[in-house]
């Protein structure tokens, strides 16, 4: 069995949509979680950060990685065959363009990368088609990065919002894990 480093970053609205698809993932594949320091600390109108890391444990029945040493041995010993990181917010996306290694996902991400191990990010986020669509670009000219398929969420009022297409994650994988792309990457518009 596969086992696959799902991290999830501070787009907080997206939340309930992360322990959906983490559900998902952890029928298919084995799973290790990883938090940014804004998830493990932070409580916002969706969640406290208690009630949600309690709500990952029941699902994964392991413990959360939150630190940079935690995510680091994940370089010199492979031990993921992939990483999700889902949801990824646009602070995370652009920080792993420019190697800013600065917390627990985006530790993961650099050290495997040093391994060729495919990363996956599920794109949340309100600036994607403005000042973060150049790290978007970027990425999507780097080896070993594939994307899940997004969408435009609410073009009236958040007309340079795209979010992470959440029925499309395990496929994703599936296509990662194979090296290529998920195809078609741009899904236009979605009511949510």
């Amino acid at each position: 069995m596969y086992k696959i480093g799902f991290a999830v970053t501070g787009s907080f609205c997206s939340m309930n949509d992360m322990l959906e698809v983490l559900k998902q993932v952890c029928q298919h594949y084995d799973v290790e979680v990883f938090i940014t320091p804004h998830v493990h600390q932070l409580d916002t109108r969706f969640y406290t950060h208690e009630e949600l890391e309690e709500k990952i444990k029941e699902i994964t029945h392991k413990d959360i990685h939150t630190t940079i040493q935690e995510a680091e041995v994940y370089g010199p010993k492979p031990q993921l065959d992939a990483v999700l990181v889902y949801p990824c917010d646009a602070t995370t996306l652009n920080k792993i363009d420019l190697g800013i290694n600065d917390n627990c996902v985006t530790m993961l991400v650099k050290s495997c990368l040093r391994n060729q191990i495919p990363i996956v990010l599920g794109v949340y986020s309100n600036d994607i088609l403005s000042i973060s669509g150049v790290h978007l670009l970027s990425l999507f000219n780097k080896k070993n990065f594939y994307f899940v398929p997004m969408f435009q969420d609410d073009y009236q009022r958040k007309p340079q919002s795209m979010i992470a297409a959440k029925d499309k994650v395990l496929d994703t994988l599936h296509f990662a894990l194979k090296h290529q792309q998920h195809q078609p990457f741009l899904l236009g518009y979605r009511k949510i």
